[in-house]
């Protein structure tokens, strides 16, 4: 009896597939084993014969991959993944039988009669006549799994090309794999590389070439992109070609993905980029796939595209490290479109949950470290060094270096004692080295520029050491006066702004608040000058400050706030021109507050006002003094105002709603004219902006209006255009009820139109009524 393994090695979720081939009393037998960290659920599918059809087991997770469907001597098996749940069948070429068993392979452990419906552990027996050391009769227990005394550690890891047990010897090839994994796991990766080329070099035949050339390709992705780019494509290539179907295919489509990238090759990057999006979509490479994609695609029309993937990208990260990836890129593009805020946010929620990831890709992420220090992001940028310095597993980069920047960095960010505490661990760790000496000096000088310092940075470091270290002090209340004097001086309106429960009847509070909302308008930026002025409700706005400030609040819907900044403007204004803007935007204000009356008086004077001067700009104040009018029962002159939106704005969409009202009033009143008119003028706005707002209420009141006339056509015509218009069921089905009891009283044919109606696949009224005309129809 012998025993050969292969590993058919499934990583999702740590799911294990294996295969084990024996021959007992000269009979060939093969074992499928399936191991997971969590319990799953497997079964037997039998057929009428009581024959074993297939096994499946289940999981509900979602893998990070998938394997094609695969044949052995014994087996054809493959997966699926349905609403996000894994299956795995296993069906048999000969027969076979499904057992739980135990975890550990290795342990002799008594398996009971009754089988669990879970069980970490799984084995497929497959044979051809009798199952192997075991029998059909009915027994009390057994005693599995198959153990294989000699030879209990002979574990092998592949199949040959035929699909047969590959049989060989533990040799130096599988010394230096195992050696390569270990310093892949520690991010040696310029050793890695090294000893990767060696075993390729002494080995041309290993076994281990996939992983070792895959090996090779993650190494390489930690190194400098453009020195590399070439030798990735050519590697990648070939290992597609070679493995199509292994799970890592996304893994070296991405990379390839990449390095076209910075070839600058675009058609090929998008390539293989999308291949990953539409081809592995379950794959955790689909959103990083997405990330790449906004990376190297992001200017011009492609900014908001950019945007948009980086989003989504970072929601369907499918573990902590992509998403750190992900994080780090997309804070790039941030910072390259000056939204360094929200780069902030989103290096500090890896900081916080991921912090690791930084170390794994020290070449790459030191420079990244340099970029965010370029655009003043000091502080974010030490956090993050000084991270990678103390975690850091090799030397792809220099840590005296590194080190040295993350004093810098912190001493940039005004985060004295920081660069101290660093600059003390430099001197420990480097006493020897070039740089110990200018360290030490600049060390020296932190505390000592503090009192010396002139410039207004250093000013305000000087009173922050002075408010920290003199509390509850004369010195203290000076020094906060000072600080807030000199930061706002120099622009700094915000850090004043958040000293103001140190300095609460300083003038400068409120100085502060105005300047930034002039400030804020200025850079056309309304969410945030709003949010000023209602953070300081005291602050008297300046004229010429006020109409783009009420612009702002009105179009942000703070129409409280917006009324207040236009109090008496209008009165007040001499300017003709100027009365007659605040006029406008007070009639459109109050309308929002639902304040009638002012809404009337204003729009009265605004459209009076615009009428004089021929300003065609303020003409739709109509629009809202003809609701007010409505409202205060004021018809007549509400209907002049119609009048002259008829002149001047006939074609405005918003006489939709003014058409509606005098429709339901001369509906009310049973006025045919005035119905015929405003239905029309409905269903000429609707042709004009192809809307078919107010549709079908506004057909069917001209049909019922053109039927109490007896215009039949009419209403006729207007039915047929109706039903070409998207309408629910129910409503097609009164047309259509309509249009054939309009046909049958004019003695015209109108059973195609009722077993249409009839015809229509809803249960409702007018299906009811339709039916009934049927009924009677000769």
């Amino acid at each position: 009896m012998f025993a050969l393994l292969l590993s058919f090695l499934y990583c999702a979720n740590a799911l294990d597939v294996t295969i084990n081939y024996g021959k007992e009393a000269r009979e060939h037998f093969s074992v499928l084993n399936i191991t997971h960290k969590d319990p799953l659920a497997c079964f037997e599918q039998r057929n009428a014969e009581n024959e074993v059809l297939y096994a499946v087991c289940t999981l509900d997770q979602t893998p990070l991959a998938s394997f094609a469907p695969t044949e052995t001597l014994f087996f054809r098996f493959w997966s699926r993944v349905v609403e996000g749940r894994f299956y795995l069948y296993v069906q048999p070429k000969h027969k076979i039988r499904l057992f739980a068993t135990p975890y550990d392979l290795k342990k002799n452990v008594r398996i009971p009669k009754e089988q669990p419906k879970e069980s970490r552990s799984w084995q497929v027996i497959g044979y051809i006549n009798e199952i192997p050391f075991l029998n059909e009769a009915p027994t009390k227990g057994l005693n599995f799994p198959i153990k294989i005394i000699k030879n209990r550690e002979i574990f092998l890891t592949d199949l040959d090309i035929d699909r047969g047990p590959l049989q060989y010897e533990e040799g130096e090839d599988f010394n230096a794999y195992n050696q390569i994994k270990e310093l892949m796991n520690a991010h040696s990766h310029i050793e890695a590389v090294k000893l990767i080329d060696e075993t390729l070099i002494a080995f041309p035949e290993t076994i281990f070439t996939k992983d070792l050339l895959l090996f090779r390709m993650r190494a390489l992705e930690h190194f400098d992109a453009a020195e590399n780019s070439d030798m990735l494509i050519d590697m990648g290539t070939k290992w597609i070609k070679r493995y199509p179907t292994d799970a890592s295919v996304p893994e070296v489509l991405y990379f390839l993905g990449n390095a076209y990238a910075d070839l600058r090759n675009a058609d090929e990057t998008k390539y293989y980029l999308e291949r990953i999006i539409n081809e592995y979509p379950q794959s955790r490479y689909m959103p990083l796939a997405k990330m790449s994609l906004a990376k190297h695609f992001h200017t011009g029309s492609d900014a908001q595209v950019a945007a948009r993937l980086f989003s989504q990208a970072y929601q369907e990260a499918k573990d902590l490290d992509s998403a750190s990836a992900i994080a780090i890129e997309w804070s790039d593009f941030r910072i390259q479109n000056n939204e360094k805020e929200q780069a902030q946010k989103l290096l500090e929620a890896m900081l916080k949950a991921n912090p690791s990831y930084i170390t794994k890709y020290p070449i790459k992420n030191y420079e990244f470290l340099k970029l965010l220090a370029e655009n003043q992001m000091y502080l974010i940028a030490a956090n993050l060094g000084e991270y990678l310095f103390e975690h850091l597993q090799n030397d792809d980069i220099s840590k005296e270096d590194l080190l040295n920047d993350v004093s810098l960095w912190y001493q940039a960010a005004n985060e004295v004692q920081d660069a101290h505490r660093i600059n003390k661990i430099f001197l420990q760790e480097f006493e020897h080295r070039p740089k110990t000496e200018e360290v030490r000096e600049r060390d020296d000088k932190l505390l000592f520029d503090l009192a010396q310092a002139e410039n207004p940075d250093d000013k305000i470091q000087k009173y922050d050491y002075i408010i920290q270290n003199y509390d509850n002090s004369p010195e203290k209340e000076k020094a906060l006066g000072l600080k807030a004097q000199t930061l706002f001086d120099e622009g700094q309106y915000e850090s004043v702004l958040a000293m103001k429960e140190s300095i609460k009847n300083s003038p400068l509070i409120s100085q502060s608040y105005l300047a930034l909302i002039k400030q804020s308008l200025k850079n056309n930026d309304c969410k945030q000058a709003s949010t000023y002025y209602t953070q300081s409700p005291q602050v008297e706005i300046p004229e010429d400050s006020k109409m783009p400030l009420f612009d702002c609040l009105y179009d942000l819907a703070l129409n409280k706030e917006a009324a207040k900044v236009a109090k008496d403007m209008a009165q007040d204004s001499k300017d003709l021109a100027q009365k007659l803007a605040w006029l406008y935007r007070d009639a459109l204000n109050f309308a929002k507050l639902g304040d009638t009356k002012s809404v009337a008086r204003a729009g009265r004077d605004a459209l009076e006002l615009a009428k004089n001067q021929r300003n065609p700009k303020y003409y739709d104040v109509g629009f809202v003094l003809f609701d007010a009018l409505y409202t205060l029962n004021n018809t007549a002159e509400a209907l002049d105002v119609y009048a002259f939106l008829k002149t001047h704005l006939a074609d405005d969409q918003r006489m939709f709603p003014i058409d509606l009202t005098l429709l339901k009033a001369s509906e009310s009143q049973k006025e045919e004219l005035g119905i015929e008119l405003y239905a029309k003028d409905i269903l000429r706005l609707q042709a004009l902006h192809h809307d078919s707002t107010d549709s079908p209420y506004v057909d069917f009141a001209l049909t019922q209006s053109y039927i109490r006339t007896q215009r039949f056509n009419d209403a006729i015509s207007v039915l047929d255009n109706l039903l070409k218009k998207e309408m629910n069921k129910d409503n097609q089905q009164k047309a259509l009820y309509l249009k054939g009891s309009i046909l049958k009283s004019i003695n015209r044919e109108s059973k195609p139109v009722f077993e249409q109606c009839v015809g229509i696949a809803y249960e409702g009224a007018w299906k009811s009524l339709c039916a009934q005309a049927l009924e009677i129809l000769p």
